[in-house]
């Protein structure tokens, strides 16, 4: 476990301090006092309430904990042991006795006397009683270990690449070098890797697609799609809209991307744009070094955040502090980062792969967003406000990504500065295909009649030619057909929208930063104070951008973020 030092921000007031959440009887026992209550008087009600809150946070930093640890070192068994515990003794009962708890409270006849503060809070209620089935909960759990199955597969994947063995991510920054021959070389030992795994992933999936269906079928819903717009509280927007979404970025950011790449192919003297081109600087610039350890890419982040806001950073340098940082790649860790919230302590902690990219910049400064959006909404009474749904979530993330650019000098020269800001902004754009290609992908693959590995093979090909048609992917094909076994398809269903909305809104915030730097961070750190008190459009509206996945708004959006790549 990591060697967090942190203390708990709040007493306890329900909870006893020497709680184990994995004694089931005294689980039981502070439920049973719970569902006991009388709660027909407001006073009475909101004591139940903030209550059970707390439990809800013991109960959620316990698994996140787990979660942590399993992901840290995804060989470990007594770590894969205790997470599947939790997943299989101590969740369940959770989600019971939860069950019980709303129905309790939504039959209160008190309800109707509570402040409008409540009102997202008993819309989720309303929404998650209408979704429970007591016969998916062993449904849930199956999933949940399919989950942790595939975060060991993807873990302790390796490579040999020229008489050494590499983690994958640490194969990423050779992806930058001037030598296409190294390039591609160090491309196929990671796509070679990935390929070995493939059919078990397959199958993997195959499991998880008919676990998840059933889940949906059980609620009464088509398919798993439908079901998971409501169990993710998506309120605001329907899979037709997203399918509008798909459509504008098909329209007005694929021939963008296109003609990016296009451009770099004549740069590069090349015939044709191979996967492993694409990272690479096109005017023959080395690969961009910024750190070297943790510890430098820590305080680089930390002063790039001292001259946004200093708040912030007091929120940025406690994290350091009090050790809520993993940050190095290593063999057996899982893929990718997060931020997670310990809730019972209150405070982030921000997990990730670095291996020295300026990629790993901008993730680590993506994640301390995510962290600051906490810090922020942990003042709210309500525990469950104090996150949002991803959608929001993802802005304060990728906003700071954006908000940071004036300040990686930290890292790079003045000459590296004006081509990686310039690149960064291509690079945002560039996500905006993948991301519809991912989510074509989920909404295609839970409605479909045949949706086969070799179906899914076919559709992802599918995909790359509409979203991405400025690849050469002739000769790789069977590299390319397994695109589509990402991270998130596996272990996060339907996550992955939301990168695209918020996107557009992280955008929007920096391009006002431009005209008044001062009142678009005000506007920001406002906008996650409110955490999940809100919906959707009013949090995006407080932020200074707008809730929307037309046209219009992709178009604006574009038009004016290449106004500035033009302009630099």
């Amino acid at each position: 476990m990591p060697a967090f030092t942190s203390k708990r921000n709040t007493p306890r007031r329900f909870v006893p301090e020497d709680f184990d959440p994995t004694d089931i009887d005294a689980l039981n026992g502070l439920f049973d006092d719970l569902e006991m209550r009388s709660i027909q008087i407001r006073a009475k009600l909101e004591k139940f309430i903030f209550d059970w809150e707390e439990l809800s946070a013991v109960l959620y930093e316990c698994y996140s904990l787990a979660y942590i640890d399993m992901t840290v070192d995804t060989s470990n068994a007594a770590y894969e042991k205790h997470y599947l515990r939790i997943v299989d003794e101590v969740l369940p009962v959770k989600e019971q006795r939860d069950f019980t708890l709303k129905q309790k409270l939504l039959e209160s006849r008190a309800l109707s006397v509570l402040s409008d503060e409540y009102a997202m809070y008993l819309r989720n209620i309303r929404s998650e009683v209408e979704l429970f089935r007591e016969e998916n909960i062993p449904l849930m759990q199956e999933d949940r270990r399919l989950e942790q199955e595939f975060n060991k597969i993807v873990g302790a994947q390796e490579a040999e690449f020229r008489g050494k063995t590499y983690t994958l991510p640490q194969l990423l920054p050779f992806l930058e070098e001037q030598d296409r021959a190294t390039r591609e070389e160090a491309w196929k030992a990671r796509w070679n890797a990935k390929l070995a795994d493939a059919d078990a992933l397959d199958d993997l999936y195959d499991r998880m697609y008919e676990v998840r269906q059933k889940i949906a079928q059980n609620a009464g819903f088509a398919n798993f799609r439908d079901y998971k717009f409501q169990e993710m509280k998506r309120f605001d927007y329907t899979p037709a809209e997203c399918a509008t979404f798909h459509d504008a970025i098909a329209r007005y950011v694929t021939p963008v991307v296109t003609k990016d790449w296009g451009e770099r192919t004549e740069k590069l003297g090349l015939d044709d744009l191979k996967p492993w081109d694409v990272d690479v600087d096109p005017e023959g610039a080395p690969p961009l070094k910024p750190f070297t350890t943790a510890e430098e890419l820590e305080e680089g982040c930390y002063r790039i955040v001292k001259r946004i806001d200093p708040e912030l950073a007091g929120f940025f340098r406690e994290m350091i502090d009090n050790k809520l940082f993993d940050l190095d790649n290593r063999p057996g860790k899982a893929p990718g980062g997060y931020m997670d919230m310990l809730s019972d302590m209150q405070v982030p902690f921000v997990f990730m792969n670095a291996v020295g990219s300026k990629d790993d910049v901008e993730t680590l400064l993506h994640e301390g967003g995510h962290s600051f959006h906490y810090y922020l909404a942990r003042k709210l009474p309500l525990y469950s406000y104090h996150g949002t749904t991803h959608e929001f979530s993802e802005v304060a993330s990728m906003s700071m990504e954006l908000l940071a650019r004036p300040y990686l000098d930290e890292f790079d020269t003045e000459e590296q500065l004006a081509k990686l800001l310039k690149d960064q902004l291509r690079d945002k754009l560039r996500f905006f295909p993948f991301m519809a290609m991912i989510d074509s992908f989920q909404h295609w693959v839970y409605t479909a009649d045949d949706h086969s590995a070799e179906a899914r093979r076919m559709k992802w090909t599918e995909l790359e030619e509409r979203f991405r048609p400025g690849l050469d992917w002739s000769g790789l094909e069977r590299y390319r057909e397994i695109g589509w076994q990402y991270p998130h398809v596996f272990d996060s269903p339907f996550y992955y929208v939301e990168y695209g909305i918020a996107q557009l809104a992280a955008l929007r915030v920096w391009l006002n930063s431009l005209e008044d730097e001062k009142a678009a961070l005000a506007a920001y750190k406002k906008g996650l104070s409110l955490g999940g008190s809100k919906p959707l459009p009013i949090l995006f509206e407080t932020v200074g951008s707008k809730f929307a996945l037309d046209d219009e708004t992709v178009g604006e959006i574009v038009e004016g973020t290449l106004a500035q790549i033009g302009s630099q």
